[in-house]
């Protein structure tokens, strides 16, 4: 809603928040890599030269997801512990924005 005020003779813009969005304070921040730590949490095992692949025929993992897991969880994993923990993804089959196959590689 465009308000002008005559005192300035300037336009303000007002937002006006919809009935159905109910704003709330002080709501913590789930952490984006909780649902998937769940899931991808045995990449935090793997051991240096160790791998693994996600295809379509992965029962409850999709090749999409795969990387961003990965890579949060060795962040966590070397924010929490010092250790040097590096994985490495790259898309198998498919493109990167339509993976097929993506794999997953403990680098260090």
């Amino acid at each position: 809603m465009l308000v002008t005020n005559h005192e300035t003779n300037h336009s303000e813009l007002i937002h006006v928040v919809p009935k159905c969005i109910k704003i709330r304070n002080n709501v913590a921040l789930p952490s984006i890599a909780l649902k998937k730590a769940n899931r991808y949490g045995f990449i935090s095992t793997l051991e240096v030269g160790e791998s693994f692949e996600i295809n379509g025929d992965t029962p409850d993992f999709k090749p999409r997801s795969l990387v961003s897991a990965a890579y949060s969880i060795a962040r966590h994993v070397r924010r929490t512990t010092n250790k040097d923990f590096r994985v490495a993804c790259r898309t198998i089959e498919g493109t990167s924005t339509n993976p097929v196959v993506t794999g997953c590689w403990r680098i260090s």
